[in-house]
């Protein structure tokens, strides 16, 4: 499925793996859930700090879906659908924040997301062609990884057309938070905090 060029990329990448990563990943009957074993297969084949489990234990909104963690430690990332296309690039890039414990947001955004004390549920609707997708999602993703009560999924909107009708996706990105609050494209950290900050009150 990798090419040569992509896999030796890849391992180049993953030189820069600090902490262990687990991929697990949650299948069901659809034939694309075999299609994400095998690349997610192939991914970990190119580090012996990644490491895939496939697990029916792993809660998310619907299957299949891949949780990214470093070693037992989950900070709410997932993803649902297939990694590939231009997805993959930003798929790769969380593994590496993942692993480094790294994430892109200011000191002052970081402090108010420590606040939160209560449930935060952060989708955001996303498709392989979107240019302002993978930014986005890499911000997203950060929130979650600041604070253990703020889960982010990533939802490909072509596996997952009937939510993606559900919550009336016109454009990607879409991110709706808690269900109550949502907005589409990529957006300042103030902005993000407010639609977060308005979802919870």
């Amino acid at each position: 499925m990798l090419s040569d060029e992509v896999k030796n990329n890849l391992k180049k990448e993953f030189e820069k793996l600090i902490e262990p990563v687990q991929l697990i990943l949650r299948k069901n009957d659809k034939p694309v859930s075999d299609e994400i074993e095998e690349l997610l297969r192939e991914i970990s084949d190119l580090s012996e700090k990644i490491h895939l489990t496939i697990s029916d234990r792993l809660n998310c909104h619907g299957y299949p879906c891949i949780s990214i963690q470093q070693k037992d430690i989950d900070f709410g990332i997932r993803f649902m659908g297939k990694p590939d296309g231009g997805e993959f690039p930003s798929f790769i890039k969380t593994i590496l924040m993942v692993s480094r414990n790294e994430y892109d947001l200011t000191e002052r955004t970081v402090e108010f997301l420590e606040e939160i004390d209560q449930p935060v549920d952060i989708k955001i609707f996303i498709t392989k062609s979107c240019g302002w997708c993978p930014p986005t999602m890499l911000k997203m993703f950060s929130f979650a990884m600041v604070n253990k009560n703020i889960t982010t999924t990533a939802i490909d909107c072509y596996e997952f057309s009937d939510m993606a009708i559900k919550y009336n996706v016109a454009a990607v990105p879409k991110v709706v938070i808690n269900d109550k609050a949502e907005f589409v494209g990529l957006k300042e950290e103030n902005e993000i905090l407010g639609h977060i900050f308005g979802a919870i009150s």
